[in-house]
């Protein structure tokens, strides 16, 4: 039996397509203020491509970016990719129906939480700043626990904190690997959010695909 419904962030809870989209905005008038809005939007472009939805190394991605700009005078690309990892978090886009579910899956009984990669700060500033901290049980950031999706162990310690056997937790996630192959060698079960970077890619059979969070409630 199913007792608590675990999530991915980005892609999964909040649009983080849509959110990049804002950061970019902060981004550029702080750094290259000086560009027209046509070299602006040709820099965006270069940003959505080469950022492969942030499954990049982002430093490395920073020097990618200065060099593809001649951008002689640039900060380092390290600050660069700090201004990243502190700001994202202040642009998050929640899906009209992350805060409904959740409040639903508590009112059915079910515990709830997140279960994300990506450096301390950055994934909890993301939660702190949604609004969803408030209807999650636990939320398991990868860069505390210092054990990545899709590793299996991480899906293991958080079931293990919440005194659950893995069997005992669905988990919902956009990326086919780091959350489904990895919650599915856990032993958990898993939905795929079908959204952002992703979509469509290495779809199976035996995973129920949906393309709205609320959905999640047919499945639990």
């Amino acid at each position: 039996m199913i007792k608590a419904v675990l999530f991915d962030f980005d892609e999964t809870l909040q649009d983080r397509t849509e959110a990049f989209e804002h950061y970019m905005d902060t981004f550029f008038n702080t750094f290259r203020p000086e560009l027209t809005k046509e070299e602006r939007e040709i820099c965006k472009e270069d940003m959505r491509v080469t950022g492969k939805g942030g499954y990049v190394n982002r430093v490395e991605w920073c020097k990618l970016l200065c060099d593809m700009w001649g951008w002689k005078d640039a900060p380092p690309a390290e600050e660069l990719a700090n201004h990243y990892d502190v700001t994202f978090g202040d642009h998050n886009v929640i899906f009209k129906n992350s805060k409904p579910l959740l409040k639903e899956l508590k009112k059915r009984g079910y515990i709830v939480g997140v279960v994300t990669n990506g450096p301390s700060y950055l994934q909890n500033h993301k939660m702190d700043t949604s609004g969803l901290r408030e209807f999650c049980d636990i939320v398991v950031v990868s860069g505390d626990v210092g054990v990545h999706k899709p590793d299996p162990e991480l899906f293991r310690y958080a079931a293990k904190q919440l005194n659950l056997k893995p069997e005992e937790c669905i988990y919902v996630g956009d990326h086919p690997i780091n959350d489904i192959k990895g919650s599915l060698d856990a032993g958990m079960k898993a939905i795929r959010m079908n959204y952002g970077w992703f979509k469509d890619q290495d779809l199976r059979p035996d995973v129920p695909v949906i393309e709205d969070i609320i959905d999640v409630l047919e499945y639990v």
